[in-house]
């Protein structure tokens, strides 16, 4: 059962007491933990305890270091140590650490309970690790992802999303509820993601490698090649292409969606999906937005989505149509880009052209009827002479016409590919890129030699809520000289 769960306040008094103390006989040791120190003094779990309770029954012996647990993955990660063995042995010798978590150097949890921890928290039966090997796909992609699988999957996710499925029957959906509590709402409140009631999401998968055999340990006595069942470490990881780096590679995909606020210059993640290595971005696009959705809908709206050219296909369009999102998704260049004209002349770029060939001035969209407006780009100044303006323009407001996006929702956007807007609005998706270093590199989830999908991304979420609580430490009124007092 659930024991004793000593609150955010009261463990504030513990650590702060006890890091004084400290710092009045050995000043540089304590220094030495300054962002630590700060870090898990803004670190409130006292909401999660809810989340908790359900997993342990109401009989038995009592489990008091539930709250000192979580803290000490949080420092492991914060310290960038990778093993939880040596984790143990390093902090429990630590006075400083020790105080950190809210425990003494004698009642410091051990290893096993460390890894009983994870188990807890993964809402998934362990797989069989007993099965036939699949041996590394042949051929070679290049910058290209891999198709996917299963052709029409996208158009069918999309027809579940909008009648209503959400996608959460997910191992981590614990993990992530623990993100959002813990961080993402935090960050939130302190405005640290902006305008959430506008937020501009940026979505994109990356690669996560297990460090387990892709090829197994023989249970046979086959003297000779089999193709009889092995035992596997990672029996959940799969073999998927790596178009960054043009190899394949045995683990998972992570996807994550991110938001970037431009005015703190801060890339923060508030959703993350682990998946098999091979699937395709797009089918985890639809699955992650749909539970991101549902996780944040007392607290976020989704205004503009943005993503790469691997997101571009015409039933995600529709899904983001039908929910309000803006899209921000780059042209695949294997598709077919020619816009339908719907009787009107288009540009390359899809804009309606006026009788003199200049593209006409968008002005804006009309959401009502779904169509996008242009006006004649003489009388709005986009061209200094027209020779067709007495033909054309009957009145001061000049000729417009109107281009429906329902005609061909994936070539004509709400906001134009070729405008201002779209182009500074697209590149805020590098956020990604930055997000996924630092959860992979910065904080040692890449070099880290670790296997099994619980283990991995567990220690994912880790990463992703110190990046929130440096962003919280960086932005906050409390420093590190107001708390020794």
């Amino acid at each position: 059962m659930l024991g004793i769960w000593r609150s955010h306040a009261d463990y504030q008094c513990f650590m702060i007491d006890s890091i004084n103390r400290m710092f009045k006989h050995n000043p540089k040791s304590i220094v030495n933990h300054e962002s630590a120190i700060t870090k898990m003094y803004h670190l409130d779990i006292d909401k999660i305890k809810e989340d908790f309770i359900p997993l342990f029954s109401v009989t038995g012996r009592p489990s008091n270091q539930q709250p000192e647990l979580f803290r000490s993955f949080i420092l492991m990660s914060h310290y960038k140590h990778t093993g939880i063995d040596e984790w143990v042995a390093y902090a429990s010798a630590s006075p400083v650490i020790c105080s950190l978590v809210g425990t003494t150097t004698e009642s410091f949890p051990g290893a096993s309970t460390h890894r009983d921890f994870i188990n807890r928290l993964w809402m998934a039966d362990k797989p069989d690790r007993i099965k036939v090997k699949k041996p590394k796909p042949k051929g070679k992609h290049g910058k290209n992802k891999t198709p996917s699988k299963h052709p029409g999957i996208t158009a069918l996710l999309v027809k579940k999303a909008l009648s209503g499925t959400v996608f959460k029957a997910i191992p981590e959906r614990l993990l992530q509820t623990i993100f959002m509590k813990t961080a993402v709402l935090p960050s939130a409140n302190a405005g640290l993601l902006g305008n959430v009631k506008k937020l501009v999401v940026s979505a994109d998968g990356t690669c996560v490698e297990s460090h387990a055999s892709s090829f197994g340990h023989k249970i046979c006595n086959c003297n000779t090649p089999c193709s009889c069942s092995r035992r596997f470490a990672d029996p959940d990881a799969t073999w998927g292409w790596d178009s960054y780096h043009e190899r394949w590679f045995y683990g998972y995909t992570a996807y994550l969606l991110s938001v970037h606020n431009k005015d703190k210059k801060l890339d923060l993640p508030i959703y993350m999906r682990f998946v098999e290595a091979g699937r395709h971005d797009s089918v985890s696009l639809i699955v992650s937005l749909a539970h991101a959705r549902h996780l944040y809908q007392d607290f976020f709206i989704f205004d503009s989505l943005l993503a790469d050219s691997a997101h571009d296909n015409y039933p995600t369009y529709d899904l983001l149509k039908q929910w309000h999102i803006k899209p921000f998704i780059d042209l695949n260049g294997r598709s077919d880009n020619k816009p339908q004209n719907d009787g009107l002349v288009l540009s390359k770029n899809g804009i309606p052209l006026c009788a003199d060939g200049h593209e006409m001035a968008n002005w804006g969209l009309m959401w009502k009827s779904y169509r996008i407006k242009y006006r004649c780009p003489f009388v709005t100044g986009k061209v200094k002479y027209c020779p067709y303006n007495s033909n054309c323009n009957k009145s001061l407001y000049g000729k417009t016409v109107y281009k429906r996006l329902a005609s061909d929702i994936r070539l004509l956007n709400p906001i134009p590919r070729e405008s201002d807007e779209w182009i500074e609005t697209y590149k805020m998706r590098t956020a990604s890129e930055r997000v996924n270093n630092r959860i992979l590199t910065d904080y040692n989830l890449e070099p880290a030699k670790r296997y099994g999908k619980p283990k991995i991304i567990a220690f994912a979420f880790w990463n992703a809520i110190n990046v929130h609580l440096d962003a919280l430490v960086k932005y906050s009124s409390i420093d590190f000289d107001t708390l020794l007092g």
